[in-house]
């Protein structure tokens, strides 16, 4: 029974999943199995998983039909059989340190879980200049739902991302909770709030881990109306906080990252020429909005001009919106 039990799903990423298999089992943390979980992928990397199989022990390959990387995330999470889980995707590089590391910060503080800073790599693995790195403003031993906090206060998505971690894997099991298989944008980040709750976290910026953006990738498209998955999680994560009153403060964060989250991806979808195609995804999201937007004026400290946006959003979006493109075109 190996200690930790590394996911790795995959769809279409036969350039790189070799180079991220070699990272992995260049880990100076050896007791381990990697599960490569094939999402029944276009081309050969099921073949690729099934070859690299049998150049190490440690590996056990899974095939399945496609379904979503939430779906083959959760095929990793039932048959997994360490005691902690980590998760790797299928084009990223991690540091040979980095589950070395994890696993000794979870030993000597005590914490369930460990997590550690990222940074973004292009096609041939250089540092992509102008990313912003995925670091946290609170380190060390922290209350987990704490990163909630960094989360909605400086856009970092250090704490709800699963990559950068080492979670023992008793708190979904013992939980009952799997990632959400309805979710293509932030399947992992959807069910984490779910299992920082009532539990500690170690955390540290060193980068260990290396996400990899390439061309083309469901990530880096333009817009995708899927992204809207993003404003779900987000309205859950409201919804959540709401009903536990000592997280006041982040719960009024987190309806103002909601506003801001909805603003952003409206602009990007009407810059992409996506907004016919997207009126009806957003429908449910602004009934969200309508919802949200009295706590929303009366508890987040949004200046004048911005509740005065909000009101004109709400009454009529693409007003709101030819309105403050024309303000920001004359401010320049």
């Amino acid at each position: 029974m190996p200690e930790i039990s590394i996911i790795t799903t995959f769809y279409d990423a036969v350039d790189y999943l070799p180079l991220t298999v070699k990272a992995i089992l260049d880990s100076t943390f050896t007791d381990f199995e990697l599960l490569l979980i094939d999402d029944g992928g276009p081309n050969d990397c099921g073949k690729i998983c099934d070859i690299l199989a049998e150049t190490d022990p440690r590996i056990r390959v899974f095939h399945k039909k496609n379904g979503g990387p939430a779906g083959a995330a959760n095929v990793g999470l039932k048959n997994a059989r360490g005691r902690y889980i980590a998760t790797v995707d299928s084009d990223d590089i991690i540091e040979p340190t980095m589950l070395e590391t994890l696993y000794r910060q979870i030993q000597e503080s005590g914490c369930p879980m460990a997590a550690c800073a990222g940074d973004c790599i292009d096609g041939q693995g250089n540092p992509l200049p102008g990313y912003n790195p995925v670091v946290c403003s609170l380190t060390g031993k922290i209350d987990a739902l704490e990163l909630f906090r960094d989360a909605f206060s400086t856009g970092s998505f250090y704490g709800p991302l699963s990559w950068n971690k080492l979670i023992d894997i008793r708190l979904f099991r013992d939980r009952g909770i799997l990632y959400d298989e309805k979710m293509f944008y932030g399947d992992d980040a959807s069910v984490l709030h779910r299992v920082f709750e009532g539990q500690t976290i170690y955390c540290t910026n060193q980068f260990l881990y290396h996400y990899r953006s390439r061309q083309g990738s469901m990530t880096a498209l333009t817009f995708n109306p899927r992204k809207l998955d993003d404003l779900t999680m987000y309205y859950d994560w409201v919804q959540f906080f709401a009903a536990r009153p000592q997280y006041a403060e982040i719960y009024r964060l987190g309806l103002k990252r909601f506003w801001q989250v909805y603003y952003l991806f409206y602009h990007q979808a009407v810059q992409a020429g996506k907004m016919a195609d997207c009126h009806q995804a957003f429908a449910p999201h602004f009934e969200h909005l309508k919802e949200l937007s009295r706590p929303l004026l009366a508890q987040c400290g949004l200046s004048m001009g911005e509740k005065l946006r909000l009101r004109l959003f709400l009454f009529n979006p693409a007003l709101a919106y030819k309105l403050a493109r024309l303000r920001g075109n004359l401010s320049k």
